[in-house]
């Protein structure tokens, strides 16, 4: 083992063995890699399952695979693709079952052989199906090893197997009748059709009078005999818990302390069970539009133009100009004083698009936004429990550098940025990320209480919390024809943490703008417009997770 794996948890840490399997289900392997591949899954039953997990990682392929007899492996070999297979799958097909037949021969003694005598060879059983997947909103699968998974589609069954998505919900219909709800980013694991882990995330679970349903999670233990509740675990990997309706049960998983022991929980009340061995749960207030209870039907949101859906969208500008302000700005959502604004636009449709505009002065950064959405100021997502998720029910993220001293591009890289590529973070790169004058705003409406929010977050995570009202002000308007809304906020640097050295005339610093855009529900993350990158940086990272990305601020 190389010491470039060392700091990974094994069975992850053999980067080697997992460029070779990345490439062969690519079908970008070339034939010494192919050989060499073949020789470790010969010799390695470690390998073996890790290839074919990687293998199950596209649910379509497996469901290919396994539908393949032995007539139709011998002639995609031979090099005929079968009619059923769309136009840039065969290759990558082919090269996954070529070293699939080499690893089945060492493991087996020889012959060609079925996937399910690879499954078997390693240990792996056919699945039988616990649950189906009888909704799907929105839903972006989470990336796994490196690369995102295979879109999750209605009616796919499911089996003793984790699900994660990125954003989006999902809706399963187990085996035993009970209905789990699945909110990104998230992921559960099905252990049988009565019981599941939450690992991350939030699920509401519904079940009939008499049937028994449990969850785990990394901090509680939730048991219900009929009824509706949800669960919640959080990055600290704490889990809240709050009943909808029915008898339900739950104790803290702390080895000390008063969280061991089970307590019930009636409707309309919640407990918190921290992830603190000595805690005891708390009492957490009930929220009932805090969770996705149901997956909306429909297969579109009657939008123009087709949705993107692509992470990190296609920015095309990479600089905008922050004036200064001439005098105070009155923070109506009447933008007639925004004359000398440098304005920019960013369109992903003919409804849905963003104008945008900076201004500064000596106590103040103003933010002003014209945007087009045809589900505008719903964002039902509520800061006080979920801040670092608010953005999904739409609104305005920036990401805003005010280091002078660094100047653009930025220089820092979140954790992410290192986990996500499977690389260690070295310890100069670490201090970078822990610099506090690299920050994200989240502006947003939320719905239920007709108020306007500013949420804020710092380097190295930007996870962000809720301000006080009183340290900003900020004002959504709706557009007259309801499609689209206004923005406008004066954010004071002593908020930011700028007021010893705020941004000055002259100066050149970093800031990306990030427009969210919601489903009908006001919880649902559907796409995003993103403006002002770093057009220097390759594509596919996250505005979060490297500040070089962000474009420049000149400031006027």
């Amino acid at each position: 083992m190389t010491a470039e794996n060392d700091h990974l948890p094994r069975p992850w840490a053999d980067l080697r063995l997992d460029r070779l399997i990345d490439a062969a289900v690519e079908g970008d392997l070339p034939a010494d890699d192919a050989a060499e591949l073949a020789r470790r899954l010969a010799a390695d039953p470690d390998a073996r399952r890790r290839y074919v997990d990687w293998m199950l990682l596209d649910h379509s392929i497996d469901e290919e695979l396994s539908a393949a007899g032995v007539a139709d492996m011998i002639d995609m070999l031979g090099g005929q693709r079968p009619a059923s297979m769309v136009p840039g799958r065969w290759w990558r097909l082919a090269a996954i079952i070529a070293i699939g037949l080499v690893l089945a021969a060492a493991t087996l003694g020889g012959g060609i052989v079925t996937l399910e005598a690879v499954r078997a060879s390693v240990g792996l059983s056919r699945r039988e199906p616990l649950a189906e997947v009888s909704r799907v909103r929105l839903a972006v699968p989470a990336t796994k090893g490196g690369k995102q998974a295979a879109a999750i589609r209605k009616g796919r069954l499911i089996g003793a197997e984790r699900i994660a998505i990125a954003s989006g919900a999902i809706e399963l219909t187990l085996a035993s009748g009970c209905m789990i709800v699945l909110e990104g980013p998230g992921e559960v694991e099905l252990v049988s059709s009565n019981e599941t882990v939450l690992h991350r995330g939030g699920i509401v679970v519904r079940c009939a009078e008499g049937v028994v349903v449990s969850v785990d999670t990394p901090t509680a233990w939730i048991s219900c005999s009929g009824g509706e509740f949800a669960a919640k675990v959080d990055q600290s990997l704490s889990t809240d818990v709050q009943v909808y309706e029915g008898e339900v049960v739950a104790r803290g998983g702390a080895k000390t302390g008063s969280g061991q022991f089970p307590e019930r929980i009636a409707p309309r009340q919640g407990r918190r069970f921290s992830a603190r061995p000595d805690s005891s749960p708390e009492t957490m207030a009930f929220s009932p539009e805090r969770f996705t209870r149901r997956v909306p039907d429909g297969t579109g949101i009657g939008m123009e133009g087709e949705l993107e859906n692509e992470k990190t969208g296609r920015p095309r500008l990479e600089s905008l100009v922050v004036a200064r302000a001439s005098e105070p700005l009155t923070i109506d959502g009447d933008l007639s004083d925004w004359k000398d604004a440098g304005w920019f636009r960013g369109t992903l449709s003919a409804a849905e698009w963003v104008e945008g505009a900076m201004l500064h002065d000596a106590d103040h950064l103003y933010v002003a936004a014209k945007v087009g959405d045809p589900l505008p100021m719903r964002n039902s997502v509520d800061p006080q429990f979920d801040a670092p998720l608010v953005w999904q029910g739409g609104g305005l993220q920036i990401f805003l550098s005010g280091d002078r001293a660094t100047g653009w591009p930025a220089d820092a890289n979140g954790p992410s940025y290192y986990v996500n590529r499977k690389i260690e973070a070295p310890f100069a790169e670490r201090l970078k990320a822990e610099n506090p004058r690299l920050v994200t705003l989240v502006m947003t409406h939320h719905a239920a209480t007709n108020t306007d929010r500013l949420c804020l977050g710092r380097a190295p995570g930007f996870t962000a919390t809720e301000l006080p009202t009183s340290s900003f002000s900020g004002r959504f308007v709706r557009h007259p024809d309801g499609r689209g809304y206004t923005l406008e906020y004066a954010i004071p640097w002593a908020t930011l943490g700028f007021a010893d050295d705020p941004p000055q005339s002259g100066d050149t610093l970093a800031t990306a703008w990030e427009l969210h855009l919601s489903d009908e529900t006001g919880r649902l993350w559907r796409n995003q417009i993103i403006e002002i990158r770093n057009q220097k940086e390759p594509p596919g990272i996250f505005l979060f997770e490297r500040a070089a990305t962000w474009g420049r601020a000149n400031f006027r």
